[in-house]
């Protein structure tokens, strides 16, 4: 069933809840690139645009840096 680009990115997005599952830094940046990947993969698959991918890893950073902040 073909999904539009507003349901792709809300499921990027549900992928964020695993970066609590960090660790530790390094982990948190495996956790990161996996959420890249599939970002990545969302483009690819033309179901979001570069500007909808640039949002998401933008979102992406800011969700690292609230899970980071514990870690320290």
């Amino acid at each position: 069933m073909p999904i539009d680009a507003a349901t792709a990115m809300a499921r990027a997005r549900d992928n964020f809840k695993y970066l609590a599952e960090a660790k530790d830094d390094a982990h948190l940046a495996k956790l990161k690139g996996g959420a890249c990947g599939y970002n990545q993969s969302l483009l690819i698959a033309g179901l979001i645009s570069p500007e909808q991918l640039d949002q998401l890893n933008r979102e992406l950073d800011e969700a690292c840096l609230a899970y980071k902040s514990p870690l320290a």
